[in-house]
C-alpha cells in the first residue's frame, strides 16, 4: 500500500511539474508575441507622434517663424530613427508620390546652381538686377536662376516635412496607414478646441505672433488654413465612424463620436472668420453624405415606416439648428465677413493685374521658388502700397507660374492628371475592396486642398502639406479592383 501511495505522489508530481513547465512555455510564448506585436506596431506609433510634432509646430509658413526649424529638425530625426531601427515594409504602391516629390525637390534644387553670366543676363526679367554689377564696376558673376538664392533654400528646406512624411509611410503597411486616420481626428479635434478657446480668451492662446486676432486660428498662424484643415477634417470622421478596419472604439460608439464631432466642426468653422472655410465645409458635409451613403441607407431601412419620416426631419432640422447657430453665434466673423465682402476693395482682386503681369515677365523660366515676395515688390504699384505686404500671390496656381514658370506649371498639370486618373480609378471599383472608401475620402481631400489653393497658400505650411502626403497615400491604397476576403 505504501509503495501505491509513492507511485501515485509521483505521478502527481511528475503531472504538477509537466503543467508547471506547459505554463511556462505559454507564457514564454505569449511574451515574444507581445514584443513581436508590440515591434510591429512601433513604426506606426511612431508616425502618429510625428504627425502630432508637425501639427504642433507646423501651422506657419513664413521663413522666420520659429516653428520651421522645429519641424524641420523633428522631420531629420524622425526618418533617421525609421532607418536604423526598423526595415521598409511596403513601398512599392508609393512609387508615384516617392517620384513626383523627388522631380520636385530636383526642380528646386537645380534653380540653386549658378550659371554663366551670359546665360543668366538673356533670361526674362533679370536686367533690374544685372544693373548691380556695372553701377559697382565688376564683371556680372555667376548667379543661380533663383533670383533671391536664400529664399530659394528656404524654400528647398520647406519640403523635408513632406519628405519624410512620405518615407515615414514606407515603414507601415497598408492597414497602418490606413488606421492614421485615427490620429488626424484627434489632431482635427484638438485644433477646433482650440480655436474656440482662442475665440473665447482673446490674444492670450495664440499659437503663433502672426496668428489673426480675431479668429480662432487654432494650431495655424492663419484663419484659412485652420479652416480648411477643420473642413478636411469632415472626409476623415466618414471613414473613422464607418470603418471596421479601426480597432477601438467600438464602431457604434465611434459613429456617435464621429456624429458629435461633425456637429462640433459644423460650429467651429464659422468661428474661424474664414470665407471659404464655410464653402470648404459645405463640400465636407456632401462628401460625408456620398461616403456614408450605403451605411444610412442600411439605418434607414431597419427603422418602422413610421420612424423614417420622423429620421428625416430630425435630421433635417439638426442641420437647420446647426446653421442657424452658426450663422447667429456673435464670434463667426466669417460670416460677417462674407456679407461685407466687397470684391472691388480686396487686395487679392486689386493685385490680381500686377501678379498677371509679373507671371509673363519672368516667364518661362520663373523667379525661382522663394522669389515672389522680392518680384512682387519691384512690381507693386504705388496703388497697392500699404502698412502690410502681400507676402504671397494668395492663389497658389498663379505663385507656382511666377516661381515656377513653365516646370512648376508642368509639374502642377502632372499632378491634377494623376489625381484626375487615380479618382475615376477609386470611384469606380465596387465598396467592398480594400481601403477603397479611404481612398475615396483621399480623392475629396486632394480637391478641396485644390480648391483652397486658389484663394489661398495652404500647402507651403508643413501642416497642410503632410496631410495633402497622407491624402494622396491614401489614394494609392488599393491596388486592384478585387473583393478581399
Amino acid at each position: 500500500m505504501q509503495q501505491e501511495w509513492a507511485q501515485q505522489a509521483g505521478k502527481a508530481q511528475a503531472d504538477k511539474a509537466q503543467a508547471d513547465s506547459a505554463q511556462g512555455a505559454h507564457g514564454q510564448g505569449a511574451d515574444r508575441h507581445d514584443r513581436a506585436a508590440w515591434r510591429q506596431d512601433a513604426p506606426a506609433w511612431a508616425y502618429s507622434a510625428f504627425l502630432v510634432f508637425v501639427l504642433l509646430t507646423g501651422g506657419s509658413s513664413r521663413a522666420d517663424s520659429i516653428g520651421q526649424p522645429i519641424v524641420r529638425a523633428i522631420s531629420i530625426l524622425f526618418v533617421a530613427v525609421l532607418a536604423m531601427v526598423w526595415r521598409p515594409a511596403e513601398w512599392r504602391s508609393l512609387r508615384l508620390p516617392i517620384g513626383f516629390v523627388a522631380v520636385v525637390t530636383l526642380m528646386v534644387a537645380a534653380m540653386l546652381v549658378p550659371v554663366p553670366p551670359g546665360i543668366w543676363t538673356a533670361l526674362p526679367g533679370r536686367d533690374l538686377i544685372a544693373r548691380a554689377a556695372p553701377l559697382l564696376g565688376i564683371a556680372q558673376p555667376w548667379r543661380p536662376l533663383a533670383i533671391s538664392p536664400p529664399l530659394a533654400v528656404n524654400a528647398l528646406f520647406a519640403l523635408i516635412p513632406a519628405i519624410a512624411a512620405l518615407v515615414g509611410l514606407v515603414y507601415l503597411t497598408p492597414l497602418q496607414r490606413a488606421r492614421l486616420v485615427s490620429t488626424m481626428v484627434v489632431l482635427v479635434l484638438a485644433s477646433a478646441v482650440l480655436g474656440l478657446a482662442q475665440m473665447s480668451a482673446g490674444t492670450g492662446l495664440g499659437w503663433y505672433g502672426t496668428a489673426d486676432r480675431d479668429a480662432g486660428a487654432g494650431l495655424f498662424a492663419n484663419r484659412n488654413h485652420e479652416a480648411l484643415f477643420l473642413a478636411l477634417g469632415f472626409p476623415m470622421l466618414a471613414i473613422w465612424g464607418t470603418s471596421s478596419a479601426i480597432r477601438h472604439p467600438t464602431l457604434v460608439t465611434r459613429r456617435w463620436l464621429a456624429t458629435g464631432v461633425t456637429v462640433f466642426l459644423c460650429l467651429a468653422i464659422p468661428t474661424t472668420g474664414s470665407r471659404a472655410g464655410l464653402a470648404l465645409g459645405a463640400i465636407g458635409l456632401l462628401v460625408i453624405g456620398v461616403l456614408c451613403a450605403a451605411a444610412i441607407r442600411r439605418g434607414v431601412h431597419r427603422l418602422p415606416a413610421r420612424w423614417r419620416l420622423a429620421s428625416f426631419a430630425a435630421a433635417l432640422g439638426a442641420i437647420v439648428l446647426v446653421f442657424v447657430v452658426a450663422l447667429t453665434f456673435r464670434q463667426a466673423t466669417s460670416v460677417q465677413r462674407l456679407f461685407s465682402l466687397d470684391v472691388g476693395a480686396d487686395e487679392r482682386a486689386m493685385a490680381l493685374s500686377t501678379l498677371k503681369a509679373v507671371a509673363a515677365r519672368y516667364f518661362p523660366v520663373g523667379t525661382g521658388f522663394g522669389g515672389f515676395e522680392p518680384a512682387f515688390r519691384a512690381a507693386e504699384p504705388f496703388a497697392l502700397l500699404k502698412f502690410t505686404y502681400l507676402n504671397a500671390a494668395h492663389n497658389d496656381f498663379l505663385q507656382l507660374a511666377i516661381e515656377g514658370g513653365a516646370a512648376g506649371l508642368a509639374l502642377l498639370a502632372a499632378f491634377v492628371g494623376w489625381w484626375l486618373y487615380r479618382s475615376v480609378v477609386v470611384w469606380r471599383m465596387a465598396t467592398a475592396v480594400s481601403h477603397v472608401r479611404l481612398a475615396r475620402a483621399g480623392s475629396a481631400m486632394v480637391f478641396m486642398t485644390l480648391l483652397a489653393s486658389a484663394t489661398d497658400y495652404p500647402v507651403r505650411t508643413p501642416s497642410i502639406m503632410v496631410t495633402l502626403i497622407l491624402a494622396c497615400a491614401w489614394m494609392q491604397l488599393p491596388r486592384n479592383r478585387s473583393v478581399p476576403r
